[in-house]
């Protein structure tokens, strides 16, 4: 007898299996609410080959076409101020604002080595978002972790 839990016990132990699972049921659901509401989905992929370089796509899943601004960069690094950057492809400057329909997107290659000839106090900046923004409204947010091999 001394070796089973007493009633008090296994409803301590009841208590903190279901609190588990409604905090893992609120968080799953917060995650889905987030990934539903996001109107826009980008997607990046960083490569080093020459100098760091990011392929970014932008995916319009609404249902109604949106007309965006140009993409902007935004470093930052704790205690220090941000900068933010407009990227525009070369060549076509006259491009945004750019209407996407429903199910389009827009593919772009970000050259970080000439954003770091033009200020070399970003090569101290660890962190970056790309923000897509319409009329002033930020549309999407992405964040992404810069690992300089320098």
């Amino acid at each position: 007898m001394d070796k089973f839990i007493s009633p008090a016990g296994m409803r301590m132990l009841w208590m903190a299996v279901f609190l588990i699972i409604a905090v893992l049921v609120i968080w799953v659901r917060i995650k889905y609410i987030r990934y539903k509401k996001d109107p826009f989905r980008i997607r990046k992929k960083m490569w080093y080959s020459g100098g760091l370089k990011m392929s970014v796509s932008i995916r319009n899943k609404s249902k109604a076409m949106v007309e965006i601004d140009a993409p902007v960069i935004e470093f930052k690094q704790p205690r220090m101020k941000k900068r933010r950057f407009k990227i525009v492809p070369p060549g076509e400057s006259k491009l945004f604002p750019l209407g996407l329909a429903p199910q389009t997107g827009y593919e772009f290659i970000v050259e970080f080595v000439k954003l770091y000839d033009h200020e070399p106090i970003l090569r101290q900046y660890q962190q970056a978002s790309i923000l897509i923004e319409s009329k002033g409204k930020r549309l999407s947010r992405k964040k992404i972790k810069i690992k300089t091999k320098w």
